[in-house]
């Protein structure tokens, strides 16, 4: 490594097309991998909606809950791709296999911790206001997601690997297969199957999906381990000759990997207690915004795909190549995000009324159809401020990449306790909904603003993470 090429501006340029053609190398599968998830979400919350309609809204809480409750050590193991990234700039692949058991152990090291959480789920909604009819469904919904929590955290780390070496397509498949099992068992266990002959298997709704979502963890977890044991990356990286603990690279991973976990609590605990907030309004307002949340989801998901190829890109070059290059990257990522969010926006405007009817022909209850009237105007909300999303989720990828993780942190929290205070503060009594979904929107105008403008800054030329 050669750290004076990060101070080099004038080094390591390439045409825009070539960069960008470099994003959408590692990108697109990542794309793809991200997406198969937002579909997944999607295909469970409609099936639910199918089977019960408070099922649905309760799978929207809950599911919010368990990603703040997780979000902290997925975070950490998010960062496992872009370090990578780094020791392969760096040309130390021998180092490789040794920090990625470090990032094994901090994943397994939550289990005590999920359990307990599992134990306590019905004094958690409670605590946060959500009606009596919902809680026991958050709470079988979130005890399965968290048998299914440690997997999730080791399948991110795991993951991590792949992509810091950019061999992102490995994970577009494995997504790809889990995303389809995921889809059978939420169709079998949610409705259930039979009676065929003289079995049967009850419908377990709310349950089901859960147990589906579960499984699909531990199984990409579990293929990503049989990948690594292939002995052609046992002789490059070192996996196996890595085995054990080593204190100064898992001090590493968590002075970077924290306010990473940080920055997914803020942001996630921000959403999650405002989706609650809307929760505490009834079954009708949080099932509306459970639907438009999830055409939210099919957009912004997959950005985090280019969110990542951002990180690894940044990471490499900064070290390998210097600030320019890194730079080109970041905005090749950059103009595919602000073109993909653009066409989502176009269609958030124009066409709502072809996304809602996936819904109407689920639902024939009074309540639903309330909802989805409901819903119709909040993606105007969405269209609002879904390109700002791509613009922070992208350049905060970078800035991690490049190792600015603590400011990423730093603005994340200001930005989630002003609109917070604001949205308390100044809660009209009458159209809680709107007020909410308003300050959604301010919320992510504020974290494009403030990630804009440390990137722009320019104080991440100088920082390392090896």
């Amino acid at each position: 490594m050669n750290p004076s090429h990060a101070s080099d501006d004038s080094s390591g340029g390439v045409s825009f097309y070539t960069a960008i053609m470099e994003v959408l190398r590692i990108a697109m599968p990542l794309l793809i991998s991200t997406g198969t998830f937002s579909l997944v979400l999607f295909a469970d919350r409609t099936f639910l909606l199918s089977y019960d309609g408070a099922s649905m809204s309760a799978s929207m809480a809950s599911g919010n809950l368990f990603w703040v409750l997780v979000c902290l050590p997925v975070g950490i193991a998010s960062m496992t791709g872009a370090i990578i990234g780094q020791y392969v700039g760096a040309g130390q692949q021998d180092r490789i296999g040794r920090f990625l058991w470090q990032s094994v152990w901090i994943s397994l090291a939550f289990t005590p911790l999920f359990a307990l959480i599992a134990w306590h789920a019905p004094w958690l909604f409670r605590v946060t206001g959500q009606p009596e009819s919902l809680v026991s469904l958050e709470s079988t919904y979130l005890r399965w997601l968290m048998i299914g929590a440690v997997g999730h955290v080791l399948e991110t780390a795991l993951s991590g690997f792949f992509s810091g070496i950019e061999r992102t397509s490995v994970i577009m498949w494995v997504s790809l297969a889990s995303g389809l099992t995921n889809v059978v068992l939420d169709l079998v266990l949610i409705f259930g199957v039979g009676p065929v002959g003289d079995w049967q298997l009850p419908a377990m709704g709310i349950a089901g999906a859960a147990i589906g979502s579960t499984i699909a963890f531990w199984f990409k977890a579990i293929v990503y381990v049989v990948l690594l044991l292939r002995s052609k990356h046992q002789l490059r990286y070192r996996l196996i000759d890595g085995f054990g603990f080593d204190w100064p690279m898992t001090r590493n991973l968590i002075y970077f990997g924290l306010p990473t976990g940080l920055m997914y609590l803020t942001e996630a605990g921000g959403f999650t207690v405002m989706v609650l907030r809307i929760g505490s309004l009834g079954d009708i307002p949080l099932r509306a915004t459970t639907m438009a949340i999830n055409f939210n989801m099919v957009a912004f998901i997959p950005l985090i795909g280019v969110s990542i190829a951002s990180s690894v890109l940044m990471g490499r070059h900064l070290i390998e190549s210097g600030p320019r290059r890194a730079t080109q990257s970041v905005y090749a990522a950059l103009a595919i995000g602000l073109i993909y969010s653009t066409i989502w926006m176009a269609g958030y405007l124009v066409v709502p009324d072809v996304m809602m009817s996936l819904y109407e022909r689920s639902v024939s209850d009074a309540g639903s159809v309330e909802a989805i009237r409901l819903a119709r105007g909040l993606l105007k909300y969405v269209a609002v401020y879904v390109v700002l999303d791509a613009i922070q989720l992208i350049l905060a990828g970078a800035l991690r990449g490049a190792g600015d993780t603590w400011f990423v942190l730093f603005g994340g929290v200001v930005v989630s306790a002003l609109v917070l205070v604001i949205g308390f503060v100044w809660e009209p009594a009458d159209d809680g909904l709107h007020w909410w979904w308003t300050m959604i929107a301010l919320w992510i105008w504020l974290l494009a603003t403030s990630m804009t403008a440390r990137f722009a800054y320019g104080k991440w030329k100088t920082m390392r993470m090896v």
